[in-house]
């Protein structure tokens, strides 16, 4: 998209000059459209090597190879499901503990529910510190493990009540207490 927007800022003046001053030839065209398209594709490079998005696996790999990924080692026996808000995934409580309970939520856990990877008994998730906590990979030991129920979507109520839970909150309570 950002290639396409940049080539039509650069084409622009070309068509603006036809429009107004009248035909251009075929050649010209071509003569002006293939180095504009050769800068866009430069421009475009720079912009995404300036905000990390091409070298973001290098950024990663760094951050496993010097610690600093975070990896949440989770064995479990009870997981409660809550169905899909808006489109921000479905939601999994994680009893990690008997006053200690995971949340867990995003859509790469509709498609992992539904080959019946997650959730499971023992896994890890391997998530960014420095790079806006990014999910990098989820490893499986054990074995799936289907939710003991399945609670509602938060309501627009709760959300603007601020009751909602997000994902990767450690709540201080009991599994069995979560509604």
């Amino acid at each position: 998209m950002k290639w396409i927007f940049i080539t039509l800022i650069l084409l622009a003046p070309l068509l603006i000059y036809e429009k107004v001053v009248g035909k251009v030839s075929s050649e010209i065209q071509l003569l002006t459209s293939i180095p504009l398209l050769i800068i866009s594709i430069g421009i475009v490079v720079y912009l995404m090597n300036k905000n990390g998005e091409i070298g973001w696996n290098k950024k990663v790999e760094n951050e496993i190879k010097n610690g600093k990924a975070q990896i949440l080692k989770i064995k479990t026996e009870k997981v409660i499901k809550r169905k899909q808000t808006y489109d921000l995934g479905s939601g999994f409580y994680i009893k990690i503990s008997e006053n200690e309970t995971l949340y867990l939520q995003g859509q790469y856990f509709d498609e992992l529910q539904y080959s019946r990877k997650f959730p499971n008994t023992d896994f890890e998730i391997v998530k960014t510190k420095l790079n806006f906590n990014e999910l990098i990979d989820i490893n499986y030991f054990g074995e799936y493990l289907k939710p003991k129920k399945k609670l509602k979507a938060f309501t627009k109520e709760q959300f603007e009540k601020n009751e909602v839970h997000y994902d990767g909150d450690l709540l201080n309570i009991p599994i069995e207490e979560i509604k």
